[in-house]
């Protein structure tokens, strides 16, 4: 259910307070313009899309990186994700700020009343004073330009700040900071850089701006105080750190920031600009209301599918960008996002390490050993379809290693398949590329591994003779689960096809009475279920999974249970001789 509503927690929800503020004040400070002649409908509709495509089109998508540095894994945050996310949150509050003037005015014009500019081009102003003036001058107070002039400003942004992305100790020193400045130029009578050139004065200013928003996107000042020296300092790029960097600049989001930053410095006033003779901004403002209220809804799972499937075909096909569930990677692979959050966000939650570790303690004081192996996730084994670079070894999740030495120190028998994996690329890829799940050839390699480490530590729950099967050879093809989730109609015709020889074997089906019993999730339903990756078009179920390779390998039945019944085995387990559990390493 989490993912059903991820644009409401990513997008919409840190966002909503602050909108809900900057409209109340924005409707407070709007000033009619006595006796002018009432505005053009054409170009109210103008601005009214210009202010929603820069909360929309811009100031959304720059949710998702901020999203990314704020819940970064503190080994794959690196100078560049701070320098990144303190432009975002710079860009962002310009842009909400000055889009919610913007549909404010262009409402008031369309009811045919002439309304006073709520800003303009503060990032122009070259100095601190000028920007905060600039910013929403219908909340100065008094007329001499002084630093108290400028307090209603810098609470509302430190206010939008506090509510939005930082935390209170790191924002009031952000207005602290900002105070004083203000104060110096006040005391000097002119900008802090003069009498530098403008264009000089202005890049300063936006320089400390950009330092000084760190503030805005930390917890506290200490957080503040790391990012600063991250800044600053040439630490040494991890592969983590370098995922991490890679998904901050996707060519989406590198146009997103692109676009960002020429409407908050370089774009020229909008009103100047709706007054023109020329009526192509008209044209194009009005264009922008239907695609920045559509463009969101790629994100929504309730959404209509064709207007999911047309917005997200557009971003794909000229930005190679997925969505909030799938990553698209080089050369048309897709990798699940919770794989690559895995690897470069903190983890939400302790996995299922303790919960395996209570259940191995349950079945050792039944006498039953257990079995973990540790499938390798897509992420892990072809890191360089995302990004290009040599790697030795799997790219597994942070604390990996020490998570499955605390299982083996609890006396479970860890299988490890990854490097064998790893060293058997040369000759095949161990995933599909447009889907999910491993392939059947890389099933039947860590289903012979299982079968050997058992031969090995149980012989006696191993039987040398060859059961009576039927087998049979099935050709499945399937578009990828991957590819249907990012492009529910057609996305086979995007990504093209997979294609799978399976072996199905009749007369190893689940029994409850074998001395072995196996839990597993998606590992184990992938080739049997008739609903997974390569099902059949009857919806009849397939005997071809890992539990049925592994049952003829071991020469009998197995008893076959779902990942979710691992808490409620305690006293089941009498009188089984070892139990399995197929689980993800991602999920460890």
């Amino acid at each position: 259910m989490g993912g059903l509503f991820i644009l409401l927690m990513l997008y919409l929800k840190p966002l909503l307070p602050v909108l809900i503020v900057l409209l109340l004040v924005a409707v407070a400070t709007l000033r009619k313009v006595e006796g002018a002649r009432p505005p053009e409908r054409s170009a109210a509709l103008a601005r009214l899309g210009l202010g929603l495509a820069k909360i929309c089109l811009l100031a959304l998508p720059l949710e998702w990186l901020v999203h990314l540095f704020q819940n970064g894994e503190p080994l794959a945050v690196s100078g560049k994700a701070v320098w990144l996310a303190a432009v975002a949150q710079t860009c962002q509050l310009y842009l909400v700020v000055t889009g919610t003037a913007d549909v404010v005015t262009a409402i008031s014009e369309w009811r045919g009343r002439a309304v006073v500019e709520m800003h303009h081009s503060a990032f122009r102003a070259g100095s601190f004073g000028g920007i905060w003036r600039r910013l929403m001058p219908g909340l100065l107070s008094g007329t001499k330009p002084h630093a108290m002039q400028c307090v209603p400003v810098l609470v509302l942004v430190a206010g939008a700040g506090a509510l939005w992305h930082g935390g209170l100790s790191a924002v009031s020193v952000w207005f602290i900071i900002h105070y004083l400045l203000l104060s110096a130029e006040g005391l000097r009578g002119k900008p802090l850089f003069a009498p530098l050139p403008l264009p000089l004065q202005v890049i300063l200013v936006l320089l400390v701006l950009v330092i000084t928003n760190v503030l805005l996107v930390v917890p506290d000042l200490s957080a503040a105080l790391d990012g600063w020296m991250l800044m600053f300092s040439d630490t040494k790029a991890t592969t983590y750190s370098l995922l991490l960097d890679k998904r901050l600049t996707s060519g989406w989001l590198q146009t997103i920031v692109a676009l960002s930053v020429a409407a908050s410095v370089a774009a020229p006033r909008l009103g100047w600009v709706l007054e023109q003779p020329i009526k192509s901004w008209h044209f194009i403002g009005i264009s922008l209301i239907p695609l920045s209220l559509l463009m969101p809804l790629r994100e929504g799972l309730h959404a209509p599918v064709l207007l999911r499937q047309t917005t997200q075909w557009a971003v794909t096909w000229f930005f190679d960008q997925g969505n909030s569930r799938v990553h698209v990677g080089y050369d048309g692979w897709l990798f699940p996002r919770h794989e690559l959050d895995r690897r470069t966000l903190k983890r939400r939650g302790d996995g299922m390490t303790e919960a395996l570790l209570e259940m191995a303690a349950d079945c050792k004081a039944s006498g039953v050993p257990m079995m973990i192996v540790a499938v390798p996730a897509k992420m892990a084994m072809h890191p360089e379809q995302v990004f290009r670079a040599e790697y030795a070894a799997p790219v597994q999740p942070p604390g990996l290693k020490a998570q499955l030495e605390k299982l083996a120190a609890a006396g479970i028998e860890v299988v490890d398949p990854a490097q064998a994996l790893w060293d058997r690329l040369i000759k095949a890829e161990s995933h599909y590329a447009a889907d999910s799940h491993w392939t059947f050839d890389t099933m039947k390699v860590v289903a012979g591994a299982v079968a050997k480490r058992v031969r090995e530590k149980w012989p006696q729950v191993y039987v040398p003779e060859t059961p009576i099967i039927n087998a049979s050879i099935l050709d499945r093809t399937d578009p990828g689960d991957l590819a249907l989730e990012l492009l529910p109609l057609g996305g086979e015709r995007f990504f093209g096809v997979e294609s799978a020889q399976l072996v199905s074997i009749r007369g190893l089906e689940s029994d409850a009475k074998s001395p072995i019993m196996i839990f597993g999730g998606e590992e184990m339903r992938v080739f049997e279920d008739a609903d997974a990756s390569f099902g059949n078009a009857e919806g009849k179920p397939q005997q071809a999974g890992f539990a049925t390779q592994l049952a003829a390998l071991l020469g009998r039945k197995l008893d076959v249970r779902g990942i979710e019944s691992l808490g409620s085995i305690g006293k089941e387990a009498a009188g089984k001789k070892l139990g399995i559990v197929l689980i993800s390493a991602d999920d460890l």
